[in-house]
Parts: structure tokens; sequence; C-alpha cells
């Protein structure tokens, strides 16, 4: 009996080792990194998301050994959507994930968060909506593979032009929003960036930084 029992904690204890011993990162692995300020908020976002060779292979997560991190913090795992997720206050003009896989393998990447603001020259508490509005903003001009959303109400426009400090809303986006006139509705401005890793897990992948302004209450004349 003792010699049975012997046995199966040996085999108990195998199984623990094994497990240890899954590193994903073993295979190509499809990475979806995310760091997101909302002035809103305070609160800076990040997000980690792995898949198996590429964006649609099967979802795949970390053994609970390896360690993930976010700003050297320990990121959280949401079973929902089998996703990594730390949340900070204030702004981080940039954040830094760092995966150490059970294999001992660890991966650094940057994402570097560009603020963007509205000029401080421009009222935007009222707009005419039967002329273009340009918005020159408050921040440093675009850099490649860069973009800049500017919505009002439920219409937006977009800058992608490498070098541009400003953004349209035309009148034909207007015409859009027609029913809108003679209201008050919001404005936002926001500034994304998807380069590709620097440092992949194998299967490539993206990191994404976003900065949202200060959504305003503006009335549309």
């Amino acid at each position: 009996m003792k010699n049975l029992t012997a046995f199966f904690l040996l085999l108990i204890v195998l199984g623990c080792e094994d497990d240890q011993l899954v590193a994903i990162t073993d295979g190509k692995v499809y990475s979806l990194l995310s760091v997101r300020y909302d002035k809103n908020t305070n609160k800076t976002t990040a997000t980690a998301a792995f898949s198996k060779e590429s964006q649609g292979g099967q979802r795949l997560i970390f053994n609970g050994n390896a360690k993930i991190l976010f700003q050297d913090i320990a990121m959280d795992y949401r079973t929902g959507d089998y996703t990594y997720i730390k949340e900070l206050e204030n702004l981080h003009s940039s954040g830094t994930f760092s995966f150490t896989d059970v294999n001992k393998k660890t991966f650094l990447n940057t994402a570097t968060i560009n603020t963007i603001d509205y000029p401080v020259s421009q009222k935007l508490d009222t707009i005419d909506s039967s002329i273009p509005l340009t918005i020159v903003w408050s921040g440093t001009p675009l850099e490649k593979l860069e973009i800049v959303t500017l919505r009002i109400g439920t219409i937006n426009t977009a800058q992608d032009t490498t070098g541009k400090t400003s953004v349209t809303f035309t009148a034909s986006h207007f015409s859009q929003i027609s029913t809108l006139k003679n209201t008050v509705t919001t404005l936002s401005l926001e500034r994304s960036k998807s380069p590709a890793l620097t440092s992949d897990l194998g299967g490539g992948g993206t990191i994404t930084s976003q900065y949202i302004a200060l959504t305003k209450s503006v009335f549309v004349k």
C-alpha cells in the first residue's frame, strides 16, 4: 500500500513539473499588444493577446509560472477573451511589455504614446456647420503609420499623412450630421499608431499606442 501511494505521489510531482515546462513560445506566437491613454479618465490601459502562429490562430495563454509584465507590474488574466490586462493611473509617455516564458525566453516591446490636444487659440464650444472645420492640433507632426481621428457626433474623419499637423471635418462630413444642427453634441480627438513588434514571439504581431484627448461638448450651428 505504501509503495502504491508513493507511486501516485511521484506521478503528481512529475505531472506538476511537466506543466511548468509547457512554454507557448516553443512554437510561433502572434502577439497583439495595446497601450491606450484616455485623458477623460486619466488612465492608461495595456492589453496583450496571443494566438498560435497567426492572428487568426487559436488563442494561447502563458503557463502560470511565466512572467507577463507591463511597466514591471504583473498583468491580470481576463478569462472572457483570453487577454492580459493592466490599468494604471496617469499618462505614460511610453509603456513597456516584458514576457518571460517558462523556457526562460524573454521578450521586450515598448509603445511610445504621442500626445495630442486641441489648439489653445481655437475656440471649439460652437461649430459652424456651413464651413469646413480644420483643427491644427497641439502636438508633434504625424509619424509613419500614425493616424489622427476627429469625431463630431457619430461621424469621423481622419488624417494619416506623415508630417501633417491638422485634420479637417469637411462640408460632406457635416452633411451627414445635419440633424444635429442647433443642438449640442460631442467632439473628440485621438491619435494612434500600430507598428510591427520589435521583438516578436516568432509569429509577428503589432503594438498599438493610442492617446485620447478630452471629449468636448459643442454646439453645432
